[in-house]
């Protein structure tokens, strides 16, 4: 087949219907469910303890593929070092010709919606976790996940949820996604990271880390 794979076309559509919305303004077709939580650095209360045993996604999803612009983005895991937590952290590399890719964890290894999802609609998750600075600062980063499939697939994501675009810095900070009313009971793509061109004007470099679902 000649060109992008329907359902691949589909999730990348979703990054680009997000493209004018920016960060304070709500998306028509991904449920808006940006959680900011604390930097590293910030002090306050301590949070609730959970009881529900946190799902990390690099584990238990280790198929990570490439959508968009793919020879434009590499990834490579890093030395224990420069990870927020042992025993390494994820570094994403996006060209400055590239135009738009993004990195999506699979289900399973190229499934574009021909196998089932995973259903995690028993275990209580009300979000996803994880911790991404830049190599510089100021890159600007679409962190989402579901969004893979269509009426033409077998199977499709039942929930589509994005942080929106968020301007990293270098420090490490955590960032979270609501799932609490997303129904998760299909899960092909667990996580996503979207690199747009527009705003990423020169070689960027973002590390990423710590990508869990949890209560």
């Amino acid at each position: 087949r000649s060109g992008m794979p329907m359902s691949l076309r589909s999730l990348a559509l979703g990054f680009l219907l997000t493209v004018t919305l920016g960060c304070e303004r709500s998306t028509p077709r991904a449920e808006r469910a940006q959680e900011p939580l604390l930097s590293a650095t910030t002090t306050s209360a301590k949070p609730k303890s959970s009881t529900i045993p946190p799902l990390d996604v690099s584990l238990t999803f280790p198929n990570i593929e490439s959508v968009g612009a793919k020879k434009r983005i590499r990834w490579e895991k890093t030395l224990a070092s420069e990870a927020h937590s042992p025993p390494d952290a994820l570094k994403i590399d996006f060209e400055k010709s590239g135009g738009f890719a993004a990195l999506c964890w699979r289900n399973k290894p190229g499934n574009e919606g021909e196998a089932p999802g995973d259903d995690l609609s028993k275990a209580g998750y009300r979000r996803i976790s994880f911790w991404a600075k830049g190599a510089a600062g100021g890159e600007v980063v679409e962190f989402r996940a579901g969004g893979m499939g269509n009426v033409k697939t077998r199977h499709q994501d039942t929930f589509d949820v994005t942080a929106g675009k968020l301007r990293l810095t270098t420090n490490w900070t955590e960032y979270g996604i609501y799932v609490s009313n997303a129904d998760l009971s299909s899960v092909i793509t667990p996580f996503c990271a979207g690199f747009h061109r527009e705003d990423n004007a020169e070689h960027t470099v973002v590390y990423l880390d710590d990508i869990q679902y949890g209560g």
